[in-house]
């Protein structure tokens, strides 16, 4: 699932909120405003850097595992 940068003009708290692309954000995660997100625009990069022995397979299987973490980190929040 795509992840999407926030602000929020309320409390002026960044948030990253994963959600499908036809989907839209409305309310801030931090201060619970109904009306004050907004969306960033940023670019695509990834943080693994790979060996020139690395499979495809492998950066894929540690992209799956780094979601889950994230979605486990998320889910302790709520």
């Amino acid at each position: 699932m795509p992840r999407y940068c926030y602000r929020c003009t309320v409390c002026e708290e960044l948030s990253i909120i994963s959600h499908m692309s036809d989907e839209t954000e409305t309310c801030c995660p931090k201060c619970g405003d109904s009306e004050g997100l907004v969306k960033i625009l940023t670019t695509f990069t990834t943080s693994h850097r790979t060996s020139p022995e690395a499979k495809v397979g492998d950066v894929t299987e540690q992209f799956i595992e780094d979601a889950k973490q994230d979605l486990k980190h998320q889910k302790g929040e709520t």
